[in-house]
């Protein structure tokens, strides 16, 4: 019995030095957890503020048929304009460049699909970060508690005051700290999780009104001055004087630039390639000042966003008859 007693209290003292030796690695992870929570806040409030700036559900329509429009006039150049010109988001951004660097290289007409897939997967992501937090900082907090009250009955036992407050107040303030890392994280979660499910809407959109129909996205190719398709890429690119001389005297007009603009590759250095993706050419979309508004959102070439109540670019919308696909 006695052998069994030892034990036992050999047991007990183990892990009583056990969650000693966790009280420092504890206080240290909940400083850690608190410092990330405030920096995971901060980037929801810099998202906020570009959504609550720069989103437009209006400008990214007319952007996007606008963009549909320039593949089939072959100027992608300008068509990837109008598509970095969407850059409200980290996550429509991002996008946007994956998307275009698979217009200019890979030319898979099944990869816009799947880059949707993989930026559905990458909000996941990010919301594990702030998700993790709002279990991770309370039970730490909980740990941080427990762990100074076994000293501080000691103390209290053997009638050592300034101890007893000492560890008291350590663990009432770890209790606090927890609590507020996971208060913290389950707001930022929360926010997070209705505006990238929107930015995730928006792309869907805007890969339907760019890519869908049973015609082919010429996307990559451009026309040369006489009108014709270009099939191989040329060995040196250059500007496009087709895009320059019917950008108007406005065409200096600064983008709906934000500052995730430098995320998305700069509009002069995107090479032309080949066509794949499928979808239908739209007319031209209607363009034009509106007077009416004092405030017109612009695009890159200075061409208005708006349009007049009896000048809807949606209201022709459908397969159209391509008369070189006739030939």
């Amino acid at each position: 019995m006695l052998i069994f007693a030892d034990f036992g209290n050999d047991l007990q003292q183990a892990i009583f030095d056990a969650s000693e030796l966790l009280f420092y690695p504890v206080l240290v992870a909940a400083v850690v957890c608190l410092v990330w929570v405030l920096i995971e806040l901060g980037w929801l409030v810099y998202e906020l503020y570009l959504r609550f700036r720069y989103r437009d559900l209006e400008a990214l329509e007319i952007r996007t048929l606008r963009a549909r429009q320039a593949f089939a006039d072959g100027r992608p150049r300008r068509a990837y304009r109008y598509l970095q010109e969407n850059n409200y988001s980290m996550v429509v951004a991002r996008f946007l460049f994956d998307l275009i660097r698979n217009y200019q290289t890979q030319r898979l007409a099944v990869k816009p699909l799947k880059l949707l897939q993989e930026y559905e997967f990458y909000t996941v992501k990010r919301l594990e970060r702030t998700r993790v937090l709002v279990r991770l900082g309370p039970m730490l907090g909980l740990m941080g508690t427990l762990i100074p009250l076994s000293p501080a009955l000691v103390a209290l036992a053997n009638g050592d005051t300034q101890q007893l407050a000492d560890n008291l107040r350590i663990a009432f303030s770890v209790t606090v700290i927890g609590l507020l890392i996971g208060g913290l994280a389950f707001t930022v979660s929360i926010i997070r999780d209705r505006i990238y499910s929107q930015d995730i809407s928006d792309l869907e959109y805007l890969l339907e009104l760019l890519e869908g129909g049973p015609k082919r996205l010429r996307a990559g190719r451009r026309k040369d001055a006489s009108g014709q398709w270009i099939d191989e890429l040329e060995a040196t690119s250059g500007g496009e004087p087709d895009d320059e001389a019917t950008a108007g005297p406005d065409a200096a007009a600064a983008p709906l630039a934000t500052p995730l603009a430098a995320t998305a590759p700069p509009a002069d250095s995107l090479p032309d390639a080949g066509d794949t993706v499928a979808f239908v050419t739209p007319p031209a979309v209607p363009s034009g000042p509106n007077d009416a508004e004092p405030d017109v959102l612009r695009a890159a070439d200075g061409d208005d966003l708006r349009w007049n109540g009896d000048a809807d670019p949606f209201a022709a919308l459908g397969p159209v008859d391509d008369p070189e696909d006739r030939g």
